[in-house]
C-alpha cells in the first residue's frame, strides 16, 4: 500500500477522536462555539509557529483567497453538524446525513477534479453508507422533530464534502500540507469569530453561542491535546495524503471516522459495542479495501 493512503487511514482513525473530544467538552458543559473556537485557536498557534520556524511555509499571496474560502467552508462544517444536534435531530440522523460525504464528494470530484467515477467506487460507498446504517442504527431512532436541523446535518455532509475536495486542490497545486493546514484553520478562526455575533442574532441558546474564558485553567490542557489529536496530527496526514489520493477515495476512507469513534466511545463513556456494530465496521473495512485495492491496481 502507498504511503500517501497510510496517512489518509491514519487521519481517518485520529478525526474519531472529534465526536469523543466533543462529548468530553460537551460534558464539561463547553458550548459550541467555544470548543469550536478553542480547538481551532490552539491548532492554529501550534502550526504558527511552525511557519514562523519555516517560512517556506507560508501562504502565497495568490492562495489568499482560495484559504478564505477553505476557512469559510470549514468553520460551516463544524458549525452544521453541531448546530443539527441542538435542534434536537437525533445523532444517528444526523451522522448518517454527515457521512453521506462520501456520494456528494465523488459528485464533485468528477465535475470539479475530473475525478473518474467507477463501479468499484460506487459498489464502495454502497457498502459504506450500509455500514454506516448498521453502526448508527438508523432504525432505532427517536422522532424527528426538527426539520430544521435535518437541513443544517445535509448541509453539513455537503461542506464536510467540499473540504475534502478544496483539501485534495490544494494538493494537486503542490501545496505543502503544512501550508495547507495552517491556511484552513487560520481562516477557520476567522469566519468562526465572525460567525459568532451573526449566530447570536439567530439563536439565543446558550449551549450554542456561549463564549466565556471563566473555567479552570488546567481545561486548557484538554483542548491542547484535543488540538493535537483531532486537528494538527490528522489534518497535516490527511493534506499529505491528498497529494496523491483521490478526494473520492480519500472520502470513503474517512467513514473510519464513525468507527474509531465508537470504539473510543466504548473506553471513554463505557459504551457497548453491539453485533450491529462490528458487522457494520466490517463493511466500512471492506468498502476501503475495494478502493484501495482498486486504485493500488
Amino acid at each position: 500500500m502507498k504511503p500517501e493512503y497510510f496517512f489518509v487511514i491514519t487521519a481517518g482513525i485520529l478525526y474519531g477522536t472529534i465526536t469523543a473530544g466533543g462529548q468530553f467538552f460537551v460534558n464539561l458543559g463547553f458550548s459550541v462555539f467555544e470548543i469550536s473556537i478553542f480547538s481551532v485557536m490552539l491548532t492554529s498557534i501550534i502550526l504558527s509557529f511552525i511557519v514562523f520556524l519555516k517560512p517556506k511555509y507560508r501562504i502565497k499571496k495568490k492562495m489568499i483567497f482560495f484559504f478564505l474560502i477553505f476557512g469559510l467552508i470549514n468553520a460551516m462544517q463544524e458549525i452544521t453538524q453541531f448546530g443539527a444536534l441542538s435542534f434536537g435531530t437525533p445523532v444517528a440522523i444526523v451522522a448518517l446525513l454527515l457521512y453521506s460525504q462520501p456520494v456528494w464528494t465523488t459528485f464533485f470530484g468528477r465535475f470539479i477534479l475530473k475525478e473518474k467515477i467507477t463501479a468499484k467506487k460506487i459498489t464502495a460507498i454502497i457498502i459504506a453508507i450500509i455500514g454506516i446504517i448498521l453502526v448508527l442504527k438508523i432504525w432505532d431512532m427517536e422522532a424527528i422533530n426538527s426539520m430544521t436541523g435535518i437541513i443544517l446535518a445535509f448541509l453539513g455532509g455537503i461542506f464536510l464534502s467540499l473540504w475534502v475536495i478544496l483539501g485534495r486542490k490544494s494538493g494537486i497545486e503542490k501545496q505543502h500540507h503544512i501550508t495547507t493546514g495552517f491556511g484552513c484553520f487560520i481562516f477557520t478562526l476567522l469566519w468562526l469569530v465572525i460567525l459568532w455575533p451573526i449566530t447570536i442574532f439567530i439563536t439565543n441558546e446558550s449551549s450554542i453561542i456561549n463564549l466565556s474564558l471563566n473555567f479552570p485553567i488546567y481545561y486548557w490542557f484538554y483542548f491542547l491535546i484535543f488540538a493535537l489529536l483531532s486537528g494538527v496530527f490528522p489534518h497535516l496526514l490527511f493534506y499529505k495524503g491528498l497529494q496523491k489520493v483521490q478526494a473520492s477515495i480519500a472520502g470513503i476512507i474517512l467513514l473510519l471516522e464513525p468507527v474509531s469513534a465508537t470504539i473510543l466511545a466504548f473506553f471513554l463513556f463505557s459504551q457497548a459495542i453491539t453485533s450491529n456494530i462490528l458487522i457494520g465496521g466490517a463493511l466500512i473495512l471492506l468498502s476501503n479495501y475495494i478502493v484501495i485495492n482498486e486504485e493500488n491496481k
